[in-house]
C-alpha cells in the first residue's frame, strides 16, 4: 500500500513516521492485497492531535476516518479503528456475494422442465 503523510504546523519525525506505520500495519493485516492507497494528514488543533486518514480500496471504494487525541498514539488507534469498522463491512459484503457462475447444463435442463408443464399434453394416435 502507498502511504502518504502530511504533517500540518506539524513536523513529521522519523519517530511519528513508524508510530503511523505500525498502526498501519494493522490494516495490511485485515485487508492484505485489497489496500490500494492511504493519504494521512496530521494536525494540531487547540492542544489536540487530530489524524485524518483516507483509504482508497479496491472498487474505487474510499474509507474516511478521523481521530482526535491528546497524543498521536490515541489519535492515530482512533481514525484507524474507523476505518477499519467500515473496512469489515465492505469486506464482509464482498464476501457474500456470490462468485460462481451456474453450470450452463443445469439451466438447460430447468428451462426443457418449464417448458414441459407449460405445454399441453400431445394426443396419442
Amino acid at each position: 500500500m502507498r502511504v502518504g503523510l502530511t504533517g500540518r504546523h506539524v513536523e513529521v519525525t522519523p519517530t511519528l513516521r513508524r508510530l503511523v506505520d505500525r498502526r498501519l500495519s494493522k490494516l495490511d493485516r485485515i485487508f492484505g492485497d485489497v489496500l490500494v492507497s492511504g493519504q494521512i494528514v496530521l494536525s494540531r488543533e487547540k492542544g489536540r492531535c487530530v489524524v485524518e486518514l483516507v483509504v482508497h480500496t479496491r472498487g474505487d471504494h474510499m474509507l474516511p476516518g478521523t481521530g482526535r487525541g491528546a497524543a498521536w498514539g490515541p489519535a492515530l488507534t482512533a481514525a484507524v479503528g474507523k476505518v477499519t469498522q467500515q473496512g469489515k463491512k465492505i469486506k464482509g459484503k464482498w464476501q457474500q456475494r456470490k462468485r460462481r457462475a451456474k453450470p450452463a447444463g443445469a439451466e438447460l435442463a430447468r428451462r426443457r422442465a418449464t417448458a414441459a408443464r407449460a405445454a399441453p399434453p400431445r394426443a396419442r394416435r
